[in-house]
């Protein structure tokens, strides 16, 4: 029988990993650990019925008609009401900043104009750069057309038109979704996972202790580690945004440059998680495993593939946990809606909030594992 095909020793080698994995029980919780929660967020974040979508009004008319037209809005499952603009020009601002997904206009004399005999328009703007949610929102307001309001008109009677607008991105192409989302996370996996396994590879091999015993502080260390990769990152940035314009045909509505200065603060926010999980991890395996644990909800919850407005509110209060989250937010407002800083402040000030003190964490306990 050749040796090669030979079953001796088998025991041995078995024996021989179980040990080994023994020994790093961290590895093995992780490893047990990270599937469940795959099963758990999957199972919650995962809901592909648009229902409660978030809407703002603007009633140019207060009247019985226009009320009964909100009290159906209100009956329904499809919207929900949460912010009344006292403008057009706020329904359109509350759009672009990303408060409400639906705007609906409410014209003036709308109740007057139904009791004349007439047939007025209620406008509908929807916000395309979320294209499942649109198809889906701009089938349920164009439903309203006509219904009976109470009190007002007979189901006998034609009553209104309602007129949907899709803003942003009227083929509501899944692309301009989806890509913007993707550049926050590759950025995140790669600038966390290369900055991960670098310290911790020197730490494995043993370098990193020999240079410890040189004159090198360990700010200039941690920097010095730190800078190649965010260099990298700024890279990555750059190909990936060339990739979305000139391959997928994904314009941005937006500056450039805004852009460019608040993906900066988003580099930092994932050079600290890096650095943080290199500051625990004692192997590369460790490391690996701990960065996929930071990825698996950051894909689910963070809005890139699946909209948070859908997830129950435990998930949500889980995404406002991610940096992810907030620089979606960001990428999605500046690309897309073409959204300026004071559209975005709220997710600006949370994310260089946190990428601060994530940075900061780090480097405190980077310093002290290289005392």
């Amino acid at each position: 029988m050749n040796s090669a095909w030979s079953l001796r020793g088998f025991d041995a080698v078995v024996y021989k990993e179980l040990r080994q994995v023994a020994r790093s029980p961290a590895t093995l919780v992780l490893a047990i650990l990270i599937p469940t929660l795959q099963m758990i967020l999957l199972g919650y974040a995962i809901n592909t019925t648009v229902e409660h979508v978030p809407a703002a009004v603007y009633e140019g008319d207060r009247g019985r008609a226009a009320q009964a037209f909100l009290d159906a809005i209100g009956g329904s499952r499809s919207f929900d009401v949460v912010l009344e603009v006292p403008s057009r020009a706020a329904l359109r601002s509350a759009i672009v900043a990303g408060r409400v997904r639906v705007g609906f206009d409410i014209p003036e004399n709308f109740t007057a104009d139904l009791i004349a005999g007439r047939r007025p328009a209620i406008g509908v703007l929807v916000d395309g750069s979320d294209s499942a949610i649109a198809q889906v929102a701009y089938g349920s307001a164009g439903a309203f057309a006509g219904i009976p309001l109470r009190g007002v008109t007979t189901p006998a009677q034609p009553a209104f038109e309602v007129r949907p607008l899709v803003l942003f991105n009227p083929a509501m192409r899944s692309a301009d979704f989806f890509v913007p989302g993707l550049i926050g996370l590759v950025m995140q996996n790669i600038t966390v996972l290369l900055t991960a396994l670098a310290i911790v590879g020197e730490r494995e091999r043993g370098t990193l202790d020999q240079l410890l015993v040189t004159p090198i502080g360990s700010a200039g260390l941690m920097l010095g580690k730190l800078l190649p990769y965010a260099l990298i990152a700024a890279a990555d940035f750059a190909a990936l945004v060339l990739t979305m314009r000139f391959v997928f045909g994904v314009p941005i509505a937006g500056n450039f440059a805004l852009l460019s200065v608040l993906s900066v603060g988003f580099l930092v926010t994932a050079l600290g998680l890096g650095l943080f999980i290199s500051t625990i991890a004692q192997s590369q395996l460790q490391a690996m495993l701990m960065a996929v644990f930071l990825l698996l909800p950051s894909v689910l919850l963070s809005g890139t593939i699946f909209e948070r407005a859908l997830m129950p509110a435990p998930m949500q209060a889980v995404a406002y946990a991610l940096p992810l989250t907030y620089y979606i937010d960001i990428l999605r407002g500046i690309i897309l809606r073409g959204a300026g800083l004071r559209d975005l402040w709220p997710s600006v000030a949370a994310l260089f909030g946190y990428g601060v003190l994530v940075f900061a964490f780090a480097s405190i306990r980077f310093a002290r594992t290289t005392r």
